[in-house]
C-alpha cells in the first residue's frame, strides 16, 4: 500500500468520522465517505482499550491484511477508516476477516461478480 493509498492525518480521520457513513461488526468498525478519485484510501485505527501496544499492533496487521487480500475487488473512489473494537485483541484472522467482509458486503463495497 503505497503513501497515496493511506490515510494518516488527523484531519483526514475527523472527516471520514464526522462526515461519512459507518458499519459495525463484532469485532471492527468501518467509517467511509466518497472522496471523488480514482482510488481508495485507508487508515487503520485500534483504541487502548483493546491491550498493550503489542496486541493493539497485531490487530492492526491483521487488519491491513485482510484489507489487502479484498482491495482488488472492492469498489474504488472511498476514504475508509477500519476500527478495531474493544475484544478484536483476542481475535484470530479468520474472525477478523469474516468481520471485514461482511462489513464490505452491507456497504456495498464489493464488485459485482459479473
Amino acid at each position: 500500500m503505497t503513501t497515496l493509498h493511506k490515510l494518516k492525518k488527523n484531519y483526514e480521520f475527523k472527516k471520514v468520522y464526522n462526515e461519512g457513513r459507518y458499519y459495525v461488526e463484532k469485532y471492527v468498525v468501518m467509517y467511509i465517505i466518497m472522496n471523488n478519485s480514482a482510488s481508495n484510501r485507508v487508515g487503520f485505527s485500534v483504541s487502548k482499550k483493546v491491550g498493550n501496544s503489542v496486541v493493539r499492533n497485531r490487530v492492526k496487521r491483521l487488519m491491513k491484511e485482510v484489507y489487502r487480500h479484498f482491495r482488488g475487488n472492492m469498489k474504488m473512489g472511498h476514504d475508509i477508516v477500519f476500527t478495531a473494537r474493544a475484544g478484536s485483541g483476542a481475535a484470530d484472522y479468520s474472525k477478523i476477516e469474516k468481520n471485514i467482509v461482511s462489513i464490505l458486503k452491507k456497504a456495498k463495497l464489493q464488485k459485482s461478480e459479473e
